[in-house]
């Protein structure tokens, strides 16, 4: 007999309108993990699916799999329905389109009950398997689609950006701090718009969970033992969607820096900043210039916002 209040992990995931094909991949790679599932739940959270998921999944293999619904569409709302609905010490969040590698959640579990001052762990190697070969011009781009491949581990407590913030495809956070960053959310309305919500492309709400855990005096970290394979369809690497993706990133990155302080604006004379544009621009081609272009005007729409916000305070 499991007993929930007994669990060592939650396993989630968080999907939207999801490729069924590779939700059905993510799940069998779960069912398949060497641990032992008297030591896990399995939660999906279905966040606003236009088809409910509840038809074409079956997760009865799983003693604790639940098939849960949220209605108010955003990754940031899934996931704090996870962290509310789980019983996990430790809540591990799986993207729709990830498939771990046999013995992820062992490692995962492992890692953290044994560094107790490790808040959050991330997977250092997340190895694409791409639908289609991306197009040549796009390959200095595909670290946007939240690839890495790691040799050797990272760990930090400094509240910046560093290559040892975890990812959210397949990272790992204490409950305790899960559930203190559900609370700081109340106070904090910008931080509550990070995360993508339906067809628009934010991000960073990894990156704040993580900021805040080391807020809380916890290291975060990954390491290249924990790998995961993130399929990757041909229609995200088509040029629409790479440029809105690195405008979602852009926007998000420079909210994320405000609030957290390592990111500052500075009084600049706008002749030298058109200049310095323009420069910027006739060194860019193809790819990389629409890119340019949509970093540079998101990160002025994320200064608007910003200021507008202050000033209402």
């Amino acid at each position: 007999m499991i007993v929930k209040d007994m669990l060592e992990l939650s396993v989630v995931i968080c999907t939207h309108n999801p490729k069924l094909e590779f939700l059905k991949r993510t799940i069998d790679a779960i069912r398949h993990q060497s641990l032992n599932v008297e030591k896990w739940e399995f939660l999906i959270i279905d966040n606003g699916s236009k088809q409910p998921l509840e038809n074409n999944l079956d997760i009865r293999w799983h003693p604790l799999g639940r098939l849960l619904k949220e209605e108010k569409v955003g990754l940031t709302q899934a996931r704090i329905r996870a962290i509310m609905e789980s019983k996990g010490g430790y809540i591990l969040f799986v993207d729709d389109d990830n498939c771990l590698d046999l013995k992820y959640l062992e490692i995962a579990l492992n890692t953290m009950n044994n560094n107790p001052l490790l808040g959050m762990l991330g997977a250092g190697r997340i190895l694409p398997d791409y639908e289609a070969a991306p197009p040549s011009e796009a390959e200095d781009f595909m670290i946007m689609l939240a690839l890495r491949n790691e040799t050797r581990s990272y760990f930090s407590n400094d509240i910046n950006w560093s290559r040892a913030i975890p990812f959210g495809a397949g990272m790992v956070i204490r409950r305790h701090l899960a559930l203190d960053y559900v609370g700081s959310l109340k106070e904090r309305e910008h931080a509550k718009k990070l995360g993508r919500a339906g067809s628009k492309l934010l991000s960073g709400e990894d990156v704040d969970m993580a900021l805040h855990a080391c807020d809380k005096q916890y290291l975060v970290g990954v390491i290249p033992e924990l790998k995961l394979t993130h399929i990757i369809p041909k229609s995200r690497l088509e040029t629409g969607y790479l440029v809105r993706l690195a405008a979602g990133h852009a926007f998000s990155h420079y909210i994320l820096g405000r609030m957290w302080g390592y990111r500052q604006d500075y009084p600049e004379n706008r002749v030298l900043k058109k200049m310095r544009y323009f420069n910027n621009w006739l060194k860019s081609r193809g790819l990389s210039r629409l890119i340019f272009m949509a970093e540079h005007q998101a990160v002025e729409e994320a200064r608007t916002a910003w200021n507008k916000s202050v000033a209402a305070k």
